[in-house]
C-alpha cells in the first residue's frame, strides 16, 4: 500500500490562502465602510454649516429706529456676500481672538450690525476650514433679495476641489473647477440653500 504525504499540507496552504482572500476583502470592505462614514460626517457638518450661517443672517436681520436711543442700524445685506471664503479679505486668515473682536468682547458697546455680520463671516469660515477638508464657501443674492449660500470641498481627497456643476453665478471663479460628468468619475459635492431674509 502506498501512503500519500503532503497531501493534508496541500489542504491546509489552501485553506490559508482562501482565508487570506477572505481577509483581504474585509480589509477592502472596512476601508469602504470608513470612506463612506467620512463621506456622510462631512456632508452632514456642511449642512449643518449652512443653517448656521441662515440663522445668522437672519438673527442679524432688523428695522432701522432712527428715533431710539442709540439708533439702531441695520447691516446692509451686501456685507454677508462673498465670493470666496478663502480669498476674501475680511475672512482669509483671520480669526476673532487676535486681536479679539469687537463682537466677541462680553463688554462691547461698538458692536454694530455691520460689525457683527463681518464677525459671523469669520467665524463661520473658520468652522468651514476646520471642518471640511480644502472647504470654501460662497454667499451670493439674487434681485430679489434671496441669499444663495454654497460650500463644497475636497470630498474624493484628490487635492483639489471639482464639481461637475458650473461655478454658481455671484461666487468667484477660485470656488471649485467645473469638470464635464463623465461615466465612472466622481466629483466634489456643492450643497446649497436658499435664504429670504
Amino acid at each position: 500500500m502506498k501512503i500519500h504525504t503532503g497531501f493534508t499540507l496541500i489542504e491546509v496552504l489552501i485553506a490559508m490562502l482562501l482565508l487570506a482572500v477572505g481577509l483581504l476583502g474585509l480589509a477592502a470592505l472596512q476601508t469602504s465602510t470608513l470612506r463612506s462614514n467620512l463621506a456622510a460626517y462631512n456632508h452632514g457638518q456642511a449642512t449643518q454649516l449652512l443653517y448656521d450661517m441662515t440663522d445668522r443672517i437672519r438673527a442679524n436681520n432688523c428695522i432701522a429706529k432712527a428715533d431710539t436711543t442709540p439708533p439702531v442700524t441695520c447691516p446692509n445685506p451686501a456685507n454677508y456676500i462673498i465670493t470666496d471664503s478663502n480669498t476674501d479679505g475680511r475672512t482669509a486668515g483671520k480669526n476673532v481672538d487676535s486681536p479679539v473682536h469687537e463682537c466677541k468682547k462680553t463688554t462691547n458697546t461698538t458692536c454694530t450690525a455691520t460689525l457683527l455680520s463681518t464677525y459671523d463671516l469669520i467665524e463661520w469660515n473658520t468652522a468651514i476650514a476646520a471642518t471640511l477638508p480644502m472647504g470654501r464657501a460662497c454667499i451670493a443674492t439674487t434681485v430679489n433679495g434671496v441669499f444663495n449660500l454654497y460650500i463644497t470641498w475636497d470630498d474624493d481627497r484628490s487635492g483639489a476641489v471639482t464639481t461637475d456643476i458650473a461655478v454658481p453665478t455671484g461666487c468667484a471663479a477660485s470656488f471649485s473647477t467645473y469638470t464635464a460628468p463623465s461615466s465612472g468619475t466622481f466629483h466634489d459635492p456643492v450643497f446649497t440653500v436658499s435664504l429670504q431674509p
